[in-house]
């Protein structure tokens, strides 16, 4: 076995991550307007887009784990790509290996960016949505007046209605 199987998988994994960032931008766009059903359809189409990355690592890992064996290695050790160009001595297989490895690489980072962003934009989605029922829910006459904290009632202070204990 060549290194043109692993070479494949990694360029099917490679177009994955393309779509993966697309459904992030589309992601971002759908919190952005605020639009939860196109969220809920987006996030389904990236766990069936993880579901396809997962099982094509796992056929490159198995194609990796044949190439090795044919080379004569038998470590239970996974060795990274950089490390199987070493064992690659067709210099167009050699070339190609690390230009798809140098992109997808680059572009796991842009994927992990994005995400990042989306990340960010959805805690401040939560942060404003959490402010903004503590300003429905709680009394505002306790925080404008001031009380003794001997005349307070302890058991209520702070808690909503949302809070309690039942």
């Amino acid at each position: 076995m060549s290194a043109r199987t692993i070479i494949e998988y990694m360029k099917r994994q490679d177009e994955l991550h393309e779509q993966l960032i697309e459904a992030g931008k589309d992601k971002r766009q759908a919190i952005l307007d605020n639009d939860v059903e196109r969220l809920t359809a987006v996030m389904t189409k990236e766990n069936r887009l993880l579901k396809q990355v997962a099982e094509t690592e796992a056929l490159r890992q198995g194609a990796a784990d044949d190439f090795l064996r044919e080379k004569g290695i038998r470590s239970q050790l996974q060795l990274t790509v950089t490390e199987m160009t070493r064992l690659v001595f067709n210099p167009d297989e050699k070339t190609e290996l690390q230009d798809v490895q140098e992109q997808l690489m680059d572009r796991l980072m842009e994927l992990k960016e994005l995400n990042a962003i989306n990340r960010e934009l959805i805690e401040q989605s939560l942060a404003f949505i959490d402010y903004s029922l503590n300003l429905l829910v709680s009394r505002p006459e306790d925080d404008l007046l001031y009380q003794h904290p001997k005349h307070q009632n302890p058991a209520g202070k702070g808690r909503s209605m949302f809070d309690t204990r039942a």
